[in-house]
């Protein structure tokens, strides 16, 4: 259909039809292209208040998995020091994590078995708070 307008618009010679095809190709090659999975939005981890309160550092490992819609499936703690104290804090932060799942021959696919690290460290700020 915009080809369609586009020629009744400019009454196009032969160079304008062959770049209106080859920005069709160009198009249609980047919707099948494979895609990694892409995190685009989440929130960081909440301190725990009685950590803060204690002064107690850590980090948890979290392993889990992607669905095709983008969320976080899954969770679980599979590391974490000093045990149980950043636990749910960590869980909360990744569990509100969306991604634009992989694509592979221009079919979204799960992601299985993912693993980060949250690090929990007082006096650590994020260097953009004042911009």
């Amino acid at each position: 259909m915009v080809q369609i307008m586009v020629q009744m618009m400019f009454k196009p010679g032969l160079r304008t039809v062959l770049l209106l095809a080859a920005c069709a190709a160009l198009l249609s090659a980047c919707a099948a292209n494979n895609r990694p999975l892409q995190l685009i939005t989440g929130a960081g981890q909440v301190y725990p208040a009685q950590a803060l309160e204690q002064g107690i550092e850590g980090a948890v490992t979290v392993r889990y998995d992607v669905n095709v819609a983008g969320e976080v499936v899954a969770a679980e703690v599979i590391r974490s020091e000093p045990a149980g104290v950043f636990d749910e804090a960590a869980l909360q932060a990744v569990r509100s994590w969306r991604f634009n799942p992989p694509v592979r021959d221009g079919v979204k696919q799960p992601a299985r078995d993912l693993q980060s690290t949250l690090t929990f460290k007082l006096g650590e700020t994020d260097a953009y708070d004042n911009y």
